[in-house]
């Protein structure tokens, strides 16, 4: 057994949202994971947050399990997977929260399944002339980028900093560019020392170039949720520029903050630094 995937164990656990399969050690967490968000407090919410309509003894309110609002059951009704929570069972979401789900249900159930049954590859390591034939995988955990052949190597994901997809030609209904390969670019933990490695799809069999044109399209996959995060951060960033230098509207904040549409896909500790940043901004503005 790898060393990364020693602490794949999982337990089952109760919580007012549901029940919920999550690894034994936290370390073990998948990066693509989400926390549960907190639930709005019944009495902060006496009517529906949605469509404004008033809680009573018949018209009963319910959390999404995504964004932790409340809702009465015509506007959070659907029951959607929510595979970035563990979730066992679908559990009720808004209808904002269950198109995001459902996308991302797709994912986990195509995209994510292609890159942990894994392709073969030829591999070479920074600008060496040799290449070695590997089978490159993503970890049970999802944590890592396993590639097995007369060496052994684990990428850890997080610390994957560019992704190219290399493309040749065009299809002979002149559509798309055909994957034939990608160039990695990533951090070895404890130092800030980027290695590059590019992999070259097998031409041996036409079974195996389309193994690994479906690998290399659900790379692109992922790297392209890898893109829109740090796109979150450098939105982040600005945030806390604007706030420190006191020189926003009113109208702008309120711009970028409800109409982001990546929002709630953000972890909760994302959200709560962006909520935060957003307080002081407010109070910033409202003071000068």
């Amino acid at each position: 057994m790898s060393g990364c995937e020693a602490r794949d164990a999982k337990k089952l656990v109760r919580s007012p949202s549901g029940l919920r399969m999550v690894p034994e050690h936290r370390s073990a967490r998948s990066p693509f994971g989400l926390d549960e968000p907190p639930w709005v407090p019944d009495k902060e919410c006496p009517r529906c947050m949605q469509c404004d309509a008033k809680f009573d003894f018949i018209t009963r309110k319910h959390h999404c399990r995504r964004c932790g609002k409340c809702f009465c059951d015509k506007c959070c009704s659907k029951k959607v997977p929510l595979p970035r929570m563990c979730f066992v069972d679908p559990v009720r979401q808004c209808a904002e929260c269950a198109l995001i789900s459902q996308k991302e249900t797709e994912f986990y159930d195509k995209q994510l399944k292609v890159l942990m049954n894994g392709a073969t590859f030829f591999v070479t390591l920074g600008t060496s002339d040799k290449s070695e034939l590997m089978v490159c995988r993503l970890s049970n955990n999802q944590r890592y980028l396993v590639l097995d052949g007369d060496s052994h190597y684990e990428i850890e994901i997080i610390q994957i900093s560019t992704v190219q997809i290399l493309t040749e030609g065009f299809t002979p209904g002149g559509g798309n560019t055909r994957a034939i390969g990608m160039i990695l670019q990533y951090k070895v933990p404890g130092s800030e020392e980027v290695t590059q490695m590019k992999f070259t799809a097998s031409e041996d069999f036409s079974c195996n170039k389309k193994l690994s044109a479906s690998w290399l399209a659900a790379m692109h996959k992922v790297s392209k949720g890898g893109k829109a995060q740090r796109r979150l951060k450098k939105i982040f960033m600005w945030g806390c520029s604007v706030a420190l230098k006191r020189v926003c509207s009113l109208r702008s904040l309120f711009y970028h903050y409800f109409l982001f549409k990546d929002f709630r896909a953000l972890s909760l500790r994302k959200q709560k630094l962006w909520i935060i940043v957003t307080n002081m901004t407010l109070a910033l503005c409202s003071g000068t």
